[in-house]
């Protein structure tokens, strides 16, 4: 084995004359081993070595031993060798360090590196001896991730169950979001850096920063098979370097927060139900109860007033007055028939009606409230329209229920008087999925509906208006209405500025017979 310069290394004569047994164990070591000269040429290496680095004897013999090395580690290398050499420090010698070694394919792998000093006349070399830490750093690396996903999985419970402390308090939703916003912020290692958002139904509930990022974990919170908000955490600042603990596992954790507020919600709203139902049908009784017994002065009150009449001259104050008792008398008795109705579920029998008809009914039920709203009022519903199979009384329901709520949203926007404050009904014949309807549209320009509430509309008990003013079931109701009809109703709407319904009706809704009145 020659150096460079063509005659015999030292090294190489040294081992030429060990003995063999010595040599074999060198030759055989599971470590590698490879002894350099003061200024880091390779003097010599063994089996293990040159399979650790991937070099021939041939290849590597003669070279600087930073060629096995990362550049920053063959710098410091060099300095030490320097730095021996200037001051015979021994800083190099003894000590166990921990390198990266550079492969002949380019791959970088740990090792402990322990050198030691040997003396061959006036030479100093350096034998250093190489014991390959992959595997033990794959398995602390393994350890460590075990660690950080129980820490992150222990994260998640604590806060899935804080998340339940925070459901069963039974408070109401607004704030039960805000705490789990707050909750989520301090479950994360680096709360200074990340942003919790809930929203719910238009609600916005943030802890952390102002400012979104892009970087977040998004979960929809779904009730009833429909999304009505978002759980969001987003990571604020510089991008998230790779071993980051908010790339894994959060996932997990946002999707169930957000199903857990949905669970909640829809139980909420489900036992909400279930106590209006039986509020209802206890009102129903009463009303029923009441109904009955307002017949019967309401009888006796119309009975006389026909007696009255027979003895009054036609066109006389009196007969005027009298009339006039009989009427409102009679208007008292279609309301509590109508109540009665209501509170049995009355089917009553169909009949072909005309459409202009039942809004004129509606019209002279609310007319004096729209005046007193300042309403300018638009109407055009022919009167030649084709007649529509259907129960009067249900769509003069449905009608007066569009008219209140659009009046409602008309006061909103308009307090006073205004001329942009109207309200439009209008009637036309129309193509509906290849069918012939009746289209009836509401139409005011008052504050619209949001976006968000679109969707919830027909639900039950749903209402943006306060306890004093709405119980949530008029279009409930409406709709259920207009379905028993056949039809449909449809709503468009820009908030802020208009609200449109469509009420489609179809002419042929397949009902063929008068149906008996339920008893």
């Amino acid at each position: 084995m020659a150096s460079p310069h063509g005659t015999p290394s030292v090294a190489t004569d040294l081992w030429r004359e060990a003995d063999k047994w010595t040599r074999a164990i060198v030759e055989s070591a599971v470590d590698g081993i490879i002894t350099i000269d003061e200024s880091g040429t390779i003097e010599y290496i063994n089996p293990a070595a040159e399979r650790m680095f991937g070099y021939a004897p041939h290849e590597i013999l003669g070279r600087n031993v930073s060629v096995l090395m990362k550049s920053e580690d063959s710098a410091k290398h060099d300095n030490h060798l320097a730095r021996y050499r200037a001051t015979g420090k021994r800083s190099i010698i003894g000590s166990i360090r921990e390198l990266e070694g550079r492969h002949k394919s380019g791959r970088i792998f740990p090792f402990e590196l322990s050198v030691s000093e040997v003396l061959v006349g006036e030479r100093r070399l350096f034998t250093g001896i190489l014991h390959d830490i992959t595997s033990r750093r794959l398995a602390q690396e393994e350890k460590d991730q075990l660690l950080r996903n129980l820490h992150k999985r222990n994260i998640e419970i604590t806060s899935l169950y804080r998340v339940g402390e925070i459901v069963r308090s039974g408070h109401d939703l607004s704030e039960t979001c805000d705490d789990i916003a707050k909750a989520m912020w301090t479950a994360f290692q680096e709360p200074e850096r990340i942003r919790a958002r809930v929203s719910f139904d238009g609600g916005e509930h943030v802890c952390g920063p102002d400012s979104p990022s892009e970087n977040r974990i998004v979960a929809d919170i779904v009730v009833a098979g429909r999304k009505r908000g978002e759980v969001e955490v987003s990571h604020v600042g510089a991008p998230i370097a790779a071993d980051s603990p908010f790339l894994t596992g959060e996932r997990d954790l946002i999707d169930g927060i957000a199903a857990v507020l949905g669970e909640t919600v829809e139980r909420r709203d489900a036992q909400s139900k279930v106590i209006q139902a039986s509020k209802l049908a206890s009102i129903g009784e009463l009303a029923a109860g009441v109904g009955h017994e307002i017949n019967n002065p309401l009888n006796a009150i119309i009975n006389c007033a026909d007696i009255l009449m027979q003895g009054l001259a036609d066109g006389s104050k009196e007969r005027q007055f009298a009339e006039l008792v009989r009427s409102e008398a009679e208007r008292i008795a279609r309301i509590v028939r109508n109540l009665l109705t209501f509170s049995r579920q009355d089917r009553e029998a169909h009949s072909p009606a005309r459409l202009s008809d039942i809004v004129e009914t509606v019209l002279s039920l609310s007319r004096k409230k729209i005046a007193k709203s300042k309403v300018d009022l638009h109407v055009d519903v022919p009167e030649d329209l084709p007649k529509l199979k259907c129960r009067s009384e249900q769509l003069q329901q449905v009608l007066m229920n569009l008219i209140i709520n659009a009046l409602h949203s008309l006061d909103e926007r308009y307090p006073d008087g205004h001329p942009d404050k109207f309200l439009s009904i209008s009637a036309r014949p129309y193509a509906l999925d290849g069918r012939d309807v009746l289209r009836l549209t509401v139409e005011d320009h008052g504050c619209g509906i949001a976006p968000v509430h679109i969707q919830r509309l027909f639900d039950p008990f749903f209402t943006t208006k306060g306890r004093d003013v709405g119980t949530g079931l008029g279009l409930s109701v409406s709709d259920g209405i207009v379905k028993d009809h056949g039809g449909q109703i449809a709503v468009e709407s820009e908030y802020g500025q208009y609200a449109r319904f469509h009420v489609d009706l179809p002419l042929d809704n397949g009902w063929t017979a008068p149906l008996a009145r339920e008893r």
